[in-house]
């Protein structure tokens, strides 16, 4: 496991960047986690979180390079600030068709994901371990979860014409084709904060799946948690780049309504989920 000097790990990130007026952090979030008094340790367990569910970790000769992929701007931003607060580097990013691949050129970076979990190569077809992240505490647990469901989670609504008319069902869930031991760490960390997701194989991959559920006290309550990480966004489908956020609370409230038809049940999610985006912009506002 990652080996520090006891105090230092401990010791909130806070003192010495409320001194410093947080000089270099582009992120809210990061920001939100350094005032509320994260240790070091905690915040790696979150960085570590990110690389998991959407990383690679590459290291040859003299180049030890960790990279985060992925479509949504903000969580590049978040990663960048987590580099510089933990291993005080300058990450770069770079967009790639469509995309955004953010790197980290960081020997002591590398060394300590694989001492956490040696088994690090998620494209070579290893398993990463989250038993660093479940040795934290109940907080940073919450935010754990909320960073591998921003970074690989998603959020659907699917419609079914039943006697009364079409209902819908949203559905939240976390990866595609995880690696079994992954998978089943991610469930137990899910399960420790309160949500309840069933395990899901992919019939396509031996060994490998996905966890979802559409109970709702669950959505409920991840939403309650602070759900997705502001300012990711649905990818595919019929709700493309809508707000994660804005979907899942459309979609929660959806859920208890009756329609005469599918095309009637999107136009009014959509118009839910468009009063959401104009409260979140409100808060925005309001915080400064």
């Amino acid at each position: 496991m990652i080996v520090q000097p006891p105090l230092l790990a401990l010791i909130p990130v806070n003192y010495i960047f409320i001194l410093a007026g947080m000089t270099g952090l582009a992120s809210p979030y990061v920001k939100d986690l350094v005032r509320r008094g994260f240790s070091t340790v905690d915040l790696k367990r979150l960085f570590f979180g990110m690389v998991v569910s959407g990383g690679s970790v590459y290291s040859g000769g003299k180049k030890y390079c960790i990279r985060f992929y992925g479509k949504d701007l903000v969580l590049h931003t978040i990663f960048a600030d987590l580099a510089y607060v933990l291993y005080n580097a300058r990450p770069g990013t770079t967009g790639v068709r469509g995309s955004y691949v953010t790197q980290l050129y960081s020997r002591e970076a590398v060394r300590e994901l694989r001492e956490a979990s040696p088994e690090f190569e998620t494209r070579r077809g290893g398993e990463p371990s989250l038993s660093f992240i479940l040795e934290g505490g109940i907080d940073v647990k919450v935010e754990a979860s909320r960073v591998l469901m921003s970074t690989g989670g998603w959020i659907s609504c699917s419609f079914v014409n039943t006697t009364c008319g079409v209902r819908a069902y949203p559905r939240l869930g976390i990866g595609s084709v995880l690696p079994s031991n992954t998978l089943l760490d991610c469930s137990k960390l899910m399960s420790e904060v309160g949500l309840r997701f069933s395990v899901y194989q992919d019939k396509r991959y031996d060994g490998r799946g996905y966890l979802a559920t559409s109970d709702l006290m669950t959505l409920k309550r991840f939403g309650n948690q602070g759900g997705f990480l502001e300012g990711t966004a649905v990818k595919r489908g019929e709700f493309a780049g809508m707000e994660k956020n804005s979907l899942l609370a459309a979609a929660v409230r959806a859920a208890s309504r009756k329609f005469s038809s599918k095309e009637e049940a999107i136009e009014k999610i959509r118009e839910l989920a468009t009063d959401e985006e104009l409260k979140i912009y409100l808060n925005r506002l309001m915080l400064g």
